[in-house]
C-alpha cells in the first residue's frame, strides 16, 4: 500500500497474521460461523527502564511494567529494612518455627480443656510429647 506523509510517499505493508481455526463454532441464523485463532502469537516487548533528558519512564506491557515497579519498591523497602542488621540463619528460623507450632499447639490444648473434650486432650498432649522429642 502507498502512502504518502508530509509530502513523503512510503510503502506500508502491514503483517499478515495466519489463522487457524478454532473448535468453537456454530450456526446462527443459518449462517455458520467459527473462532479464528492466530497461528503465531506475537511476542510482548520486554520491559525496560529508560531515560530520556534526565527523566525515567518504561516501556512494554503495562501490567509488566507494574510488576516491576512493585518489585523494585518491595527490594528497597526490603534493603532499607534490613540495613545493618545479619540475615536470620537456618537455625534461627527452624527455633522460630518450633515457638510457633509449640504456641499454636498450646492454645489448642487450651481450647480443648475449656471444651472439656478428653479425646482431643489425649490426642494434644501425645503431638506435644513427639514434639519434645523431635525438638
Amino acid at each position: 500500500m502507498k502512502l504518502t506523509y508530509r509530502g513523503v510517499d512510503y510503502e506500508h505493508n502491514p503483517l499478515a497474521v495466519e489463522m487457524t481455526p478454532g473448535e468453537i463454532g456454530g450456526k446462527y441464523r443459518g449462517a455458520s460461523w467459527q473462532r479464528y485463532y492466530p497461528r503465531h502469537i506475537p511476542v510482548p516487548q520486554p520491559v525496560a527502564e529508560l531515560k530520556y533528558r534526565g527523566v525515567s519512564y518504561c516501556i512494554g506491557d503495562p501490567l509488566d511494567v507494574e510488576v516491576m515497579r512493585q518489585r523494585k519498591q518491595y527490594s528497597a523497602n526490603a534493603t532499607a529494612a534490613t540495613h545493618g542488621r545479619r540475615e536470620p540463619s537456618s537455625q534461627d528460623l527452624a527455633n522460630t518455627h518450633l515457638v510457633h507450632i509449640r504456641h499454636n499447639l498450646e492454645h489448642r490444648l487450651q481450647v480443648a480443656k475449656e471444651k472439656g473434650d478428653q479425646n482431643l486432650i489425649r490426642l494434644l498432649e501425645d503431638e506435644a510429647r513427639q514434639l519434645m522429642v523431635s525438638g
